[in-house]
């Protein structure tokens, strides 16, 4: 699984100012994560997370702005439907619901990005191995 990429959709906002904080301060995360910039992540739809598992994605981390303090107001909102939609289909295809993942982020943490995408990283390594050593498909 060493070729397998994360994807991270992160808004415009808050996640990326986070991703770019990250990189400022040199701090590092997981060499197989993607980030994709989203004007906001309420503009992800299903087929879009979907469309990243069918092209090979290990996972996918959304990160957005908080509730509070999305600058389009419902953004995250909108993309905890679309994340809970693709879960419900993930399901049917056989795929843990773990590799989807919704969260937030502050503006400018950079610190927090990478631990936030390291620690889902580390989560799907270790789903991707257990499944894997009970002969599952992941």
């Amino acid at each position: 699984m060493e070729n397998k990429k994360i994807i991270v959709f992160t808004c415009n906002w808050n996640a990326y100012h986070g991703l770019q904080a990250a990189g400022a301060g040199r701090i590092s995360y997981d060499p197989r994560t993607i980030p994709i910039r989203l004007t906001c992540i309420g503009r992800i739809s299903t087929g879009i997370i979907l469309k990243a598992f069918e092209q090979g994605a290990m996972g996918v981390l959304l990160l957005g702005c908080p509730k509070d303090d999305c600058q389009y107001d419902s953004g995250i909102r909108l993309a905890e439907k679309a994340v809970l939609e693709a879960k419900k289909i993930l399901a049917l295809l056989g795929y843990s619901e773990d590799r989807l993942r919704l969260d937030h982020l502050e503006a400018g943490e950079g610190k927090a990005f990478t631990e936030k995408v390291n620690e889902f990283v580390k989560r799907l390594d270790k789903l991707i191995v257990y499944k894997n050593n009970d002969g599952k498909t992941p």
